[in-house]
């Protein structure tokens, strides 16, 4: 199973937008829609983001099939939110989710140069809170439904990795 990223296209809301309409799907990322996602709301959804300046959109592919999204938004000169969900549920529990934010983290400390990113998930999204401890995110703050947690870019562990 190769996982990849590549930035948001046009093309995606054929997909993308049945996601955006299944509850189980979006359980978690605090989005509430008040009304069905249609092909032409998700197409110009995607046109209207990946204009943006300071933002990094991406799918996120399986062996070419595009199974998620995961995002850097509000990137500034030295920070950037992180978002992330796998919309294709055949897909859930087989460690996409882990490559896909090793690739965007790459991205952000080696690329864009940034000192930290930052999250927001919810307290109850066990799952995701384990997966985002390991990639060394630590918790900065919480509440009874959200935890806001930061990745601080570490230069000792891109030096080890790269002496080997």
């Amino acid at each position: 199973m190769r996982v990849s990223i590549r930035p948001l296209q046009e093309s995606d809301a054929l997909v993308s937008y049945k996601w955006r309409n299944d509850p189980e799907v979006f359980k978690y990322t605090g989005n509430v829609y008040n009304n069905i996602i249609t092909l032409e709301t998700e197409l110009a959804w995607i046109r209207r983001v990946i204009q943006n300046e300071n933002e990094y959109r991406c799918a996120i592919l399986v062996d070419d099939e595009y199974v998620g999204n995961i995002y850097l938004t509000d990137i500034t000169r030295t920070t950037a939110a992180y978002h992330i969900f796998i919309g294709n549920k055949d897909f859930w529990g087989k460690g996409v989710a882990r490559t896909a934010s090793e690739l965007i983290l790459e991205y952000a400390f080696d690329v864009l140069k940034l000192e930290y990113v930052y999250l927001r998930v919810k307290r109850e999204n066990e799952r995701a809170l384990w997966l985002y401890k390991s990639l060394g995110f630590i918790i900065e703050e919480s509440d009874d439904v959200w935890v806001k947690m930061k990745k601080k870019f570490n230069i000792a562990v891109i030096c080890l990795l790269k002496m080997n």
